[in-house]
């Protein structure tokens, strides 16, 4: 578990430092921010915006369906105007199957059977951290952005994180409302698929994107996912049109 969780700050704290840096250049003339940091998994997004934001004021918004999450950020939970839900973001207000990685959980863990379904990925994976835990599946509650949103009286979202391990496009479609009124200030957001499939669905997203007014500001490849998989993923910024002076 010590290996994991080492690999996942690697991962996720030096793969994507350029773009905390960026979105606070972007946010540097705001004096309040609404955060959504969703797939917040130990909380080293949100801990890196607070360390570039300030004094600024803000509220702060997690979302992770893990249920070892809320023992991971604590830490963060002390603080004020931080919001824990354990809901998964999606399409849909119901129920949903949940794909937890007992082995490496901050790497498939999902509504998406993306990263469960891929034998390669999950034989190297296993052979690194020297495990031979499988993916285990339950249900969870899910919401959509747009019912989230109306339910807290959301006026708009400054930032809103998405690192969800390929239901990427499932949120979004669930954040139609919310888009289609210019609520959505920067968009961060993760996508994974099958290299076959990957370039199909980059356009699928990018293009619903484009057509609520954002565009893109920087992508960067996600190295680790691909290699010795059939697994590609990248890390895309996008900041919404109306918001750009």
């Amino acid at each position: 578990m010590l290996k994991s969780k080492f690999l996942y700050y690697i991962l996720d704290h030096f793969l994507s430092s350029s773009f905390h840096k960026q979105i606070a250049k972007l946010e540097k003339n705001e004096k309040k921010l609404v955060i959504f940091d969703v797939g917040c998994y130990r909380g080293i997004f949100t801990k890196s915006m607070l360390d570039l934001i300030g004094n600024k004021k803000y509220k702060i918004y997690l979302f992770d369906i893990n249920k070892k999450v809320k023992k991971y950020i604590s830490y963060l939970l002390r603080l004020k105007n931080i919001y824990y839900n354990e809901v998964a973001l999606s399409n849909k207000n119901g129920k949903a199957n949940y794909n937890y990685n007992q082995f490496f959980e901050a790497a498939g863990s999902s509504l998406s059977s993306l990263v469960k379904n891929e034998a390669m990925w999950n034989f190297t994976r296993k052979l690194v951290l020297l495990s031979r835990k499988e993916f285990v599946t339950y249900k969870v509650h899910t919401i959509t952005l747009d019912s989230f949103v109306k339910k807290n009286k959301i006026k708009s979202i400054d930032i809103l994180k998405i690192d969800i391990e390929g239901s990427e496009y499932e949120l979004l479609k669930g954040a139609k409302n919310t888009l289609n009124k210019n609520k959505i200030k920067i968009i961060l957001v993760e996508i994974l698929a099958k290299k076959n499939f990957y370039i199909k669905k980059e356009k699928k997203i990018l293009n619903l994107l484009k057509k609520r007014n954002f565009t893109l500001l920087k992508q960067v490849n996600i190295p680790s996912i691909s290699l010795f998989s059939n697994i590609r993923g990248g890390d895309y910024l996008l900041i919404n049109k109306k918001y750009i002076k």
